[in-house]
């Protein structure tokens, strides 16, 4: 028999029950634990083998959906690494300690981590279907339509806060039994210093992987829509998850790092057309990538093609987006980045369209509202529309700069469907910013480029605008610098 399956067959197995002492916060057996680095290849194959299982189970096996193996794999080793890390600490940390046994306790650990993301989902979503059956049920008895004040059929929803430490639950337990386990290993005041240090590094390990994502949604699959409502086909699954989506992505807001200067961003995809989904995706990633903002990021859509992945795109999910966003901003330091995508009217109404619902149009006075609301003092807001320029009056403060994808008497262009972007979404953020970390100069470079190509299809200019944002030089300069001279 090869060594990798004597192993799999008989150490292996010994550790995974052990596994199950440490999980009720039990001593394991002596010497129980037989730490070998050829059994790594095989824990990482059940992690990833796990997660697999558990994301199909959780988000199902539909048309549109794919597995970023490679990736995944890639990013898979990062727990791992850092479990390793932790493990040498803590030997440093008592020289006395088994630091091969507790590299294998805390790997281990690692393969619950995407049962517990998957029981944290759940939760959320039972808790959240159980507030509304109480609700529903009895407090309203004659009503089943619609409930009075924030009670509405279909919007029962957890404070963000709330929704994350129910989710986060499963994570807590993992955390305090390894610090368990090395309670039980620990010796005098090594045990004093380790335990409270291995409950919250374990803790952070275990909710910064991320396994349930492996399974992800193909944003270019074709549109489902029904022959008999003209818009996305409503399911359960549709009408009762929109309200556990919005907690969850609300709850992966992070807190900004006092000191360190950070944008927020927020990308907002009105109308159910695919250039604008495909659009906003694509300029969150392009913040990821170029402003670090993961943990920073959300993104609301209307779209039949994310409707079970992603919250919708209307006014109240954006003001309640803003207001976590604001509640997790450092004022003084950080930065929103709002960006929105639609048709927009003469009237200067940003038009929010997913059928066969009755969204209200967004106006520049609804918008300002939902920004002071929030308490967001420095923001930059980008509104990609025709007429957007309308915008401009209302918004544009020292504390705000305001740009926007035309006049507020012209059209913007490249709303087709089968686009990957608009106009100016290609101009400003697939090209310019591409080139240059600056939005103001970033701006100059796509008005100039948008004027050039609109001359040459001979259209009318679209002339985007800016305006505001005279407070916020220092910090849109600071932001501008290149990774390593300064941020």
């Amino acid at each position: 028999m090869p060594v990798s399956e004597a192993i799999l067959h008989s150490s292996l197995l010994t550790d995974l029950r052990q596994l199950g002492r440490v999980l009720t916060l039990r001593r394991p057996e002596p010497g129980s634990f037989s730490p070998n680095i050829a059994k790594l290849p095989w824990l990482v194959l059940f992690y990833c083998l796990i997660s697999i299982i558990l994301s199909i189970a959780l988000n199902g096996w539909e048309d549109g959906a794919i597995i970023e193996g490679a990736t995944f794999v890639g990013t898979a080793s990062v727990p791992f690494a850092a479990v390793a890390l932790f493990a040498g600490l803590l030997k440093w940390m008592d020289r006395r300690q088994d630091g091969e046994a507790v590299w294998l306790v805390f790997t281990l650990l690692l393969l619950i981590v995407p049962l517990a993301g998957f029981i944290g989902a759940k939760l959320v979503s039972v808790i959240t279907n159980l507030a509304f059956f109480y609700h529903s049920r009895y407090t309203y008895p004659d009503s089943d339509t619609s409930l009075p004040g924030d009670w509405h059929l279909g919007d029962i929803s957890l404070a963000p806060w709330f929704a994350y430490f129910i989710s986060a639950l499963p994570h807590i337990w993992l955390a305090l039994a390894g610090a368990r386990y090395i309670a039980h290993i620990g010796r005098g005041w090594q045990r004093i210093l380790c335990v409270p240090f291995t409950l919250s590094a374990l803790f952070a390990v275990f909710t910064s992987a991320n396994p349930l994502a492996l399974w992800q949604v193909d944003t270019d699959a074709p549109l489902t829509y029904t022959k008999e409502t003209g818009g996305l086909a409503i399911d359960e699954e549709v009408f009762y998850g929109q309200s556990r989506l919005l907690d969850e992505h609300l709850a992966r807001i992070e807190t900004g790092k006092p000191g360190v200067p950070e944008i927020f961003f927020l990308g907002f995809a009105g109308d159910e057309e695919g250039v604008f989904m495909r659009e906003t995706i694509t300029v969150e990633q392009l913040f990821r990538d170029r402003y670090a903002t993961a943990g920073h990021t959300m993104i609301l859509v209307n779209n039949p093609a994310t409707a079970r992945r992603l919250p919708f795109a209307n006014h109240e999910s954006l003001s309640r987006a803003l207001r976590r966003i604001g509640e997790q901003m450092n004022g003084e330091e950080d930065l929103l980045f709002l960006f929105l995508t639609s048709h927009g009217s003469a009237d200067h109404r940003f038009s929010i369209k997913f059928s066969p619902f009755g969204f209200s149009d967004i106006t520049p006075e609804m918008l300002r509202t939902a920004l002071d609301e929030a308490g967001i003092k420095r923001r930059v807001v980008v509104v990609s529309a025709c007429y957007s320029g309308g915008f401009i009056p209302r918004l544009a403060d020292p504390d705000t700069l305001v740009i926007t994808a035309a006049d507020a008497d012209r059209n913007s262009f490249g709303c087709n469907d089968t686009n990957d972007l608009t106009d100016f979404g290609r101009a400003y953020f697939d090209e310019a910013l591409r080139e240059t970390r600056s939005f103001t100069e970033a701006f100059e470079r796509a008005k100039a480029t948008i004027a050039a190509r609109e001359a040459a299809d001979g259209i009318t200019s679209s002339n985007p605008q800016i305006a505001g944002g005279e407070s916020l030089h220092a910090q849109l300069e600071w932001f501008a610098r290149e990774p390593g001279r300064g941020n």
